[in-house]
């Protein structure tokens, strides 16, 4: 477990656990503020691709986007974001090139969610099934929207979102870094689309950034409880969140950065 990290109105925890079922953690994580405490940078990654793969590709994408961590942050919000998607593309070539020189790393890749974020607003982009969750106030809570294939379906009205815990393609994802073939990447939400990769923040928000070892082992609602109850401290929920997805089967490596935005001095 992380220590909390504190910047200014934002307070941050991390965890990650292999759960019961899986022999390594091939999830990886970044939870780092840039030097100047400008804004923080947390990445979520799940790797995907035999017992050494899914481990590796996580942890290159992780240390591909702590390199930005080296440059000025942009003031610019349309820079921002063209910096972070700059990292995705950074990434994915750096774990094809790496796949390349091992064939025992052949087809490895990784799922991701990776985020900058101010007191006053995120930028957010993901690829895969990782997931990015802003809680605030009483409205319903922003998700990202899996790339994955049950999420076709359930946009297609083929099954309902209550499908798919049971559904046989629950975990086949239709965007990754590195994976097979040269078209599986693709990087949302696109600039001056809805919703938008730039988010406001107020004060009493909530973030949570998490791979599918947390949301796909626990239902919304439970998730939701969770949140409302420790939403004012993130070491509290993150722990909480491992214990559930753990308790209700822990089949999946579980990861979980939450961010809460504090009162305005």
């Amino acid at each position: 477990m992380q220590k909390p990290l504190i910047l200014g109105q934002l307070t941050s925890n991390a965890q990650t656990d292999p759960g019961k079922k899986r022999e390594t953690n091939q999830d990886n994580y970044l939870l780092e503020s840039w030097p100047d405490e400008s804004a923080i940078l947390a990445v979520v990654a799940d790797g995907m691709g035999g017992y050494r793969g899914g481990e590796v590709a996580s942890k290159i994408a992780v240390e591909t986007f702590r390199e930005l961590l080296k440059q000025p942050l942009p003031s610019e919000t349309l820079t921002r974001h063209e910096l972070l998607l700059k990292a995705f593309y950074d990434a994915d070539t750096a774990i094809r090139e790496q796949a390349c020189q091992d064939f025992g790393l052949m087809n490895m890749g990784t799922t991701i969610i990776a985020a900058i974020i101010t007191p006053a607003e995120l930028i957010h982009l993901h690829a895969g099934d990782c997931r990015l969750y802003h809680f605030s106030g009483d409205s319903p809570p922003y998700i990202t929207a899996d790339h994955s294939v049950v999420q076709v379906l359930i946009e297609l009205g083929k099954i309902t979102p209550e499908d798919v815990s049971t559904h046989p393609m629950r975990s086949v994802v239709n965007s990754c870094l590195g994976g097979r073939g040269e078209s599986q990447l693709s990087i949302d939400p696109k600039w001056d689309s809805s919703p938008s990769p730039m988010r406001e923040l107020h004060s009493g928000d909530l973030l949570l950034l998490s791979s599918d070892g947390l949301h796909g082992e626990i239902s919304p609602q439970q998730l939701q409880n969770i949140v409302q109850q420790l939403k004012d401290s993130p070491e509290k929920l993150t722990n909480a969140c491992v214990k559930a997805a753990l308790e209700s089967g822990g089949n999946d490596n579980i990861t979980v950065i939450a961010i809460q935005v504090g009162e305005t001095e």
